[in-house]
């Protein structure tokens, strides 16, 4: 019988590695076998079930809920956090502290960072703390959103960003709606204008929200868009908007009248950068589904009621098990 099938020496080595945290090396040398047998013997008994490796992770609701939103909407990665709080206020504030440490590693050292308006990316931002990591460029995707609120308007954040991280952060000095579709060529065509939008097509990461289509999102509330606007999304079957692209449920995009009279980025304008969606709520859910539909979200970060709301009404392989959740 070889060596590599010797039981007890199989067991001996692997006290000595796991328990006894000798190196390979050093168990070479005490039983006098090659460092090269020590690493198949060890392979050996955890191909074998000889050694078992046991993970406890305190995060396993959220890791399965992550594993899912990957698998079902095709993201490249995505973070679920228990947010936990009475009401949603709350519930933000306990997505936004666990959130921002993960999202700060998707910050590139150097590179051009797009940032959308909306309160979930200001807070985002706002938590950002200090470091030695510099971008070289802060790009707001898309006009400003009403005349109030400008701690939500994407000029701002990017203001902001620029604070916490360097580099240069620049203004979209025009709103992302306006009344008539030759005003916003116009606008478009604006020498000031056009270089930031043509910085945020050339962007490397982009942070953006998900915004819903109702009468009572932060973008028709700011005097973004106007009654008969959301109207009109609706009777196109919107469901979701990002930058300023309207989707319906399906992820398609819809509303290309209300589109040609805005100012900014669309799905398709920023599909080079990689694109990091955050959102919480579970009356979102909905729009969230839509805007992951689009295949254009390469990052999701959500809490674990907003992840599992999202998951809903799943076929059964896809489906959060209930004993897990």
């Amino acid at each position: 019988m070889g060596i590599v099938h010797n039981t007890r020496l199989m067991i001996k080595i692997c006290e000595l590695y796991y328990l006894a945290n000798m190196s390979q090396k050093e168990i070479s040398t005490r039983l006098g076998i090659s460092r090269p047998q020590v690493s198949r013997i060890l392979a050996q008994a955890r191909d074998s079930g000889v050694v078992t490796v046991k993970i406890s992770n305190p995060y396993s609701r959220e890791s399965e809920l992550e594993k899912q939103l990957i698998e079902v909407y095709g993201l490249k990665d995505a973070l679920v956090v228990d947010a936990g709080g009475a009401d949603s206020e709350s519930r933000l504030d306990h997505f936004v502290r666990e959130a921002v440490g993960y999202l700060d590693d998707y910050i590139p050292a150097g590179g051009r960072v797009g940032v959308m308006g909306g309160i979930t990316v200001s807070r985002l931002v706002d938590a950002m703390k200090p470091s030695g990591k510099k971008v070289a460029e802060v790009v707001p995707l898309v006009g400003s959103v009403g005349a109030g609120n400008v701690e939500i308007h994407a000029n701002n954040i990017a203001q902001r960003l620029a604070r916490v991280h360097g580099g240069t952060a620049y203004s979209m000095n025009a709103p992302v709606v306006v009344s008539d579709p030759s005003a916003a060529e116009f606008l478009r065509g604006e020498p000031t204008i056009e270089k930031v939008l043509t910085l945020g097509m050339k962007c490397d990461v982009a942070l953006v929200g998900v915004g819903s289509v109702e009468m009572n999102a932060t973008n028709v509330r700011a005097g973004g868009l106007t009654a008969a606007d959301i109207e009109y999304l609706k009777r196109e079957g919107a469901a979701a908007s990002v930058c300023t692209s309207y989707i319906n449920a399906e992820g398609e995009p819809v509303g290309e009248r209300l589109q040609e009279r805005s100012i900014g980025q669309s799905l398709d304008t920023v599909k080079k950068a990689k694109l990091i969606g955050a959102a919480v709520g579970e009356s979102k859910a909905p729009a969230i589904r839509a805007a992951l539909k689009t295949g254009r979200i390469d990052v999701f970060l959500t809490n674990i009621l907003t992840a599992q709301r999202i998951l809903e009404g799943l076929p059964a392989e896809n489906a959060p098990c209930a004993q897990q959740l």
